[in-house]
């Protein structure tokens, strides 16, 4: 969300989808009030999004036959001006139907405005039929993939799908992955065992074998557990717990009543009757919605409390709950926001791991950086066991998120129980040539608001949790 260009009557947000960008905003116009004032923000959005698609839906409270309403006011003039300047675009079509209508009357006064990146990539327009249980239609339009800024895209991230059937097959990829990388000719695990760790005593580049070993891990992975992929159906179809079957029966027949008192045009005493069916039954899906949402939350209340007292609704009467991190415009050190989500990204991460310049050394800073230069004359550190190795591998949470490369901690149990000896040997590698390997630096870095921070605009609101590669 562009908090700078959001306020109590207008929301704007910045969409990516795959390599795709475009600038959201939903917008009400006073009708009291000087349109002027809003139809600046509007230009405070144009000028924040350059050359990406802005796509704007308003309730202007502005009537124009231009839009195909049946009246022109004093306010319609003033935003057609605007429009015609800026070089805006709006998608209203005629139809038979208007996109406001109460007991007073109706009207075409909510506008789907579009700038010219996206002109030719909007189709579809239309108001639906579906009951929105609100004085405002629902309205509907298809967005092209791929239209407006196109953006580099992120290879994504892997995770693996794994049970016991595939965990089986796993030592079995990974002997062979680990031959063929390390150009070995072994038939049995525990001579391989025996032959990779002995690379590493030899004294070879530990950065050099790390990198292969990971890969050959990586590539028995790959040959053996499914990749997980999260179904887009599901996420945009995601039911809520209060729906009930009574629920659809009542928005069919809400739906159905709407379009039969809608197309009665010739009669109007039928109309008027099949009007009054069509109300009744908004009044019933209305009340039977905050009847089921009510009961829903009762008896979510009353299982927790029952089975657990200081359980969930402790949790949530507190906000000790974990709230998913909103990316949103932040404060800069010199006074200004974050502009789009690159450039909040681009902060959280110069904050979150700061590149370290010497540059910016204090005079401790330089006096730990000398020692630190310095040969090291001290005896080498005891080495690790495989006893030691063993337990902490052991005590690794199988259902922790996977790291960058997508390996879980029951993959990665698998790996040390075939080749102990060898991964042992890599960590003491490490410990005796004082590297830490770059393939294990990397990280999936996730952000978590501190609680009581969530409306804060600072980069100091959230809490970076760091998953290392194993």
């Amino acid at each position: 969300m562009l908090r700078q260009l959001s306020d109590k009557d207008a929301v704007t947000v910045e969409v990516i989808k795959g390599n795709t960008k475009i600038i959201a905003a939903s917008m009400y116009v006073h009708r009291e009030l000087q349109v002027e004032n809003d139809l600046e923000k509007i230009e405070q959005v144009l000028l924040h999004a350059k050359n990406t698609g802005v796509i704007i839906a308003s309730d202007t409270n502005a009537r124009s036959a231009l839009w195909y309403d049946r009246v022109t006011n004093e306010r319609d003039r003033i935003l057609e001006e605007f429009m015609t300047t800026k070089q805006l675009f709006f998608l209203n079509e005629e139809s038979s139907d208007t996109t406001f209508s109460n007991d007073i009357g109706k009207s075409n006064i909510d506008l789907t405005i579009i700038n010219p990146q996206l002109l030719s990539s909007i189709t579809g327009w239309e108001i639906s039929c579906q009951e929105s249980l609100s004085d405002h239609r629902i309205i509907k339009y298809n967005i092209k993939p791929g239209s407006s800024r196109q953006l580099a895209a992120n290879p994504p991230l892997v995770s693996y799908r794994t049970n016991n059937d595939s965990l089986q097959k796993f030592p079995g990829a990974l002997l062979q992955t680990l031959k063929e990388k390390f150009k070995l000719n072994h038939k049995s695990s525990l001579e391989l065992d025996a032959s990779l760790s002995s690379l590493v005593k030899e004294g070879r580049n530990i950065e050099a074998l790390v990198d292969d070993y990971n890969e050959a891990v990586k590539r028995a992975c790959d040959k053996t557990f499914p990749i997980q992929r999260s179904s887009r159906h599901a996420a945009s179809h995601k039911s809520v717990p209060w729906w009930t079957a009574e629920l659809t029966v009542l928005r069919k027949r809400t739906n159905a009543l709407r379009r039969l008192y809608q197309r009665t045009n010739n009669d109007e005493e039928l109309r008027t009757r099949r009007k009054m069916k069509y109300l009744e039954s908004k009044s019933t899906y209305a009340a039977t919605i905050k009847r089921e949402k009510s009961n829903s939350w009762k008896e979510f209340c009353n299982i927790s409390t029952a089975t657990n007292p200081c359980g969930v609704i402790y949790i949530l009467a507190t906000i000790r709950v974990n709230i998913r991190a909103q990316i949103t415009t932040l404060n800069k050190p010199d006074g200004t926001q974050t502009a789009n989500t690159k450039e909040t990204l681009s902060y959280m991460m110069d904050t979150f791991a700061p590149k370290d310049n010497n540059i910016d050394d204090n005079a401790y800073h330089k006096a730990v950086r000398t020692y630190a230069e310095q040969p090291v004359s001290t005896e080498d550190d005891r080495q690790f066991t495989k006893y030691e190795v063993a337990n902490t591998i052991g005590s690794m949470n199988n259902n922790k998120a996977p790291r960058t490369n997508g390996i879980t901690g029951n993959i990665f149990k698998q790996v040390f129980n075939r080749f102990p000896t060898f991964v042992t040997a890599l960590y003491n590698g490490c410990l005796k040539q004082g590297i830490f390997p770059t393939i294990w630096k990397e990280a999936k870095i996730i952000p978590c608001i501190k609680p009581g921070q969530e409306r804060s605009t600072e980069v100091t609101k959230y809490r970076p949790i760091s998953l290392l590669n194993y």
